[in-house]
């Protein structure tokens, strides 16, 4: 006779299996909750601190096979440390698909609109994590020995400040004229890449295609200027400012990487004369004034050693960009507190303030060591009212212009020359009330070091 089945146990066999799971899911969220409050809290531990390697920078804008064969030639002929960062402009290519794709073997950022290859690049600083950085335009192709090489000349010398390659598709002194085909290109490279000192050139100007320095230098430097946005300005700019600090600029001969600009990008670059046409503008207006001898390296670091007070001089090594900034000013980094720069040191401001405040990067507001709180009374009494020197005539914080039409910023009892109408703008200086002095008054005052107008940033992380 068959038995009648037992539903009742079946139900207590379910509810026991369906117990079972939920506490595993459980299990599985609670390990998942943990897991990511110990990745985050390893994460910011660790926000600080670098890989002993090369961050490599690649900015994209609907150029999704280029950014693939670029990112290729990545990994088959670079044996050293890396990361690669790429930031693409908004494309619609999609390139997110592909990057995701990659599982995590590329770090990327896709912007919701266009920064342009100035602001991608700053971006991709922000992220980098490497003890040096390079910045890559996605149309070039890496080659054996490429990265080897720069690297064997960035760090032959401390006073170099940035190295690139050389290549058919670059120009200047960077051209290498050969008429390969990519079949070619490698065999090149293999003939032409081999670590060789007597093909490392200084220059006046790197191409932004491919541009390799330290993190020191980023910290010292700065970010890119946005002001900047076409080529060959962004790189220009760049390269002026890392002269400032006396470092020199290098191309290797001994690094060959495979570049062209093909039709599609020519056709673009066209399509974009007038904002080359603005870059160019921004450009001349902000190095209007300069000297050739505030860029001789051995000149500009004695000038500085001489012309810094005591107190400075200690510091000087972390003031990067910073010494061509002008003090008595009140400024912001992008969090809200409002600080009063004088004798290099940032002192947080009390009270509220209601005046004009200069935004700069974070990089340039923590070159200046944080200093004791000051009342803003105090900087009120203080702005524009200090006097220097064995004349109560002349004022600090004060503008003077010479006979011949350049204007000075007296400062500390040197008089500092006003590199250009954008640098007194970007620091509200008020050229229009500037009094003018002779040739003999301001022979006697001494010379301070030039002031620069601060970068245009419109990227945070």
């Amino acid at each position: 006779m068959r038995r009648k089945k037992r539903p009742v146990r079946r139900l207590k066999n379910n509810v026991s299996l369906r117990n079972t799971a939920e506490k595993r899911v459980e299990r599985y969220r609670l390990g998942m909750n943990e897991g990511y409050e110990e990745g985050l809290k390893a994460g910011i531990e660790s926000y600080d601190s670098y890989f002993e390697g090369t961050s490599i920078i690649i900015p994209s804008h609907n150029e999704v096979e280029s950014v693939k064969a670029c990112i290729e030639g990545i990994m088959d002929h670079t044996d050293l440390p890396y990361e690669i960062i790429v930031i693409d402009n908004g494309s619609s290519d999609g390139i997110e698909h592909y990057l995701r794709q990659l599982d995590g073997q590329v770090r990327y950022r896709i912007l919701a609109k266009s920064a342009g290859f100035t602001g991608a690049a700053n971006k991709g600083l922000m992220m980098a994590k490497g003890t040096t950085i390079l910045l890559l335009n996605n149309g070039m192709r890496p080659t054996g020995n490429w990265l080897d090489n720069l690297l064997i000349c960035l760090n032959s010398d401390a006073g170099i400040g940035m190295v690139g390659p050389v290549s058919i598709g670059l120009t200047g002194k960077q051209k290498m004229e050969f008429h390969v085909d990519m079949e070619d290109m490698h065999e090149l490279a293999r003939l032409n890449n081999a670590s060789d000192s007597s093909k490392w050139h200084q220059t006046e100007r790197l191409a932004s295609r491919c541009l390799l320095f330290r993190r020191e230098l980023l910290e010292k430097v700065g970010f890119l200027d946005e002001g900047c946005q076409e080529s060959p300005f962004e790189a220009e700019d760049y390269g002026l400012r890392v002269r400032l600090q006396g470092y020199s600029l290098v191309y290797a001969r001994d690094a060959y990487i495979h570049a062209e600009r093909n039709d599609k990008e020519l056709a673009e670059y066209n399509a974009r004369e007038s904002e080359a046409l603005e870059s160019k503008h921004y450009f001349m207006n902000k190095w209007s004034g300069l000297d050739e001898k505030f860029l001789d390296r051995e000149g500009t670091d004695f000038e500085r050693q001489a012309k810094l007070p005591e107190w400075e001089a200690s510091i000087r090594p972390k003031l990067g960009e910073s010494v061509f900034y002008p003090q008595q000013m009140v400024v912001k980094g992008f969090g809200e507190t409002i600080y009063w720069i004088e004798d290099s040191v940032r002192r947080p401001i009390h009270g509220l303030w209601e005046q004009p405040v200069k935004r700069v990067s974070q990089l340039d507001l923590c070159r200046w060591p944080i200093g004791e709180p000051i009342e803003v009374d105090v900087v009120i009494s203080r702005k524009g009212s200090l006097y220097y020197g064995d004349s109560n005539e002349l004022q600090n914080g004060s503008i003077y212009a010479s006979e011949n039409g350049s204007s000075f910023y007296l400062e500390n009892g040197k008089k500092r020359i006003i590199m250009s109408r954008l640098a007194a703008d970007g620091w509200g200086l008020q050229l229009g009330h500037k009094e003018k002095l002779s040739e003999a008054e301001l022979r006697m005052i001494p010379d301070g070091l030039p002031l620069i107008a601060p970068i245009t940033l419109r990227q945070a992380l």
